[in-house]
């Protein structure tokens, strides 16, 4: 059961987008922005955030196999930052306790180790047991609280959780791979028979599918619906009343790639030209928040003051989406 599935990597860019139509300078300022970010994130936070640490370690894991240069040492504070948010209370977490973000944190927690190649161990056990624990009956996994878009989708701890049983659930003890299997059983069931409501939803649905390994029948029906959903100026958008932004055309361009969508793909391309046109000279791209708050607000020294979390997040997955039509070293 366990693979070693970072990101699938296909190099060509289409004919209608040149080569230096997506310059490395443009991803570089994109780069630089989620490092900055991420830095000082962990000096003001003690706690590893879906939003900072997740979404640096892909970009950063990204940029360095497309060779960028990534300080290993950054690379790795990340990293350290989110065994360590886990490791003092590791018996606690096996429980299904002691996890303040519930089953995003942990499953976003599970992947971005995965994504970094961090080997199983004692930490990564006691977050599948955690997914174990809280895994409900239907077979979901549901979120904590409702601060969409990055917190509140079942679809989204879905993707997640069942990447996580994968990769890191495989173990010694011949009870524990029962439970594994059975929970990624139940996990799919509630996959197949759930409905999505919107975006989140949607892109997450579908890489929750590949993973899961459905018939490539409900693969396709899943990405075409999103294809779809692309508006005319490439972007998606998070809801039906809400206009395109990075963060909705981040995460499906990034699922459409999971799924298999090759970059050169014209409807990649229309999403990545949406990118290009909106990116910020500081290297971000903004977006309003709609969450409600629920901490105490702080300024990391992110663009977007109030809303720089979520622009964060987009910042990432739009880094990321980039990334994608340029070659491996």
């Amino acid at each position: 059961m366990r693979r070693h599935i970072i990101m699938l990597a296909f190099v060509t860019l289409a004919p209608s987008v040149r080569a230096d139509d997506v310059p490395k300078a443009v991803v570089e300022k994109g780069l630089r922005r989620v490092e900055q970010g991420a830095a000082s994130y962990v000096k003001n936070r003690q706690c590893f955030s879906c939003h900072h640490q997740a979404l640096a370690i892909q970009v950063f894991t990204s940029a360095k196999r497309r060779g960028f240069d990534v300080d290993a040492a950054a690379l790795r504070q990340q990293v350290d930052f989110t065994i360590n948010t886990f490791e003092g209370k590791r018996e606690q977490v096996a429980k299904g306790l002691a996890v303040p973000g519930g089953n995003t944190m942990a499953a976003y927690a599970l992947f971005s180790l995965e994504v970094a190649e961090h080997p199983a161990d004692d930490t990564t056990a006691a977050l599948v047991q955690y997914l174990l624990a809280r895994q409900k009956d239907d077979g979901s996994w549901p979120a904590l609280m409702q601060r969409q878009p990055s917190e509140g989708s079942p679809f989204t701890t879905a993707a997640f959780a069942l990447r996580a049983l994968k990769y890191h659930g495989p173990s010694k003890d011949a009870e524990v791979n029962e439970r594994v299997e059975k929970a990624f059983a139940r996990g799919k069931a509630w996959l197949l028979a759930a409905t999505p409501k919107d975006t989140e939803d949607r892109a997450y649905r579908l890489r929750a599918l590949v993973t899961a390994g459905v018939e490539q029948k409900e693969i396709v029906a899943a990405r075409d619906t999103l294809v779809k959903e692309q508006l005319a100026d490439g972007s998606w958008k998070q809801m039906p009343d809400r206009p395109g932004d990075a963060y909705a055309t981040g995460t499906v361009l990034m699922a459409l790639r999971f799924a298999g969508m090759e970059a050169k793909d014209d409807v990649f391309q229309k999403g990545v030209k949406y990118l290009l046109s909106t990116q910020k000279e500081d290297g971000s791209w903004l977006v309003e928040t709609r969450s409600r708050p629920v901490q105490t607000f702080f300024d990391n020294g992110d663009p977007g003051g109030k809303s720089q979390f979520i622009s964060f997040a987009a910042t990432g997955w739009a880094t990321l989406a980039l990334l994608e039509t340029l070659p491996l070293k």
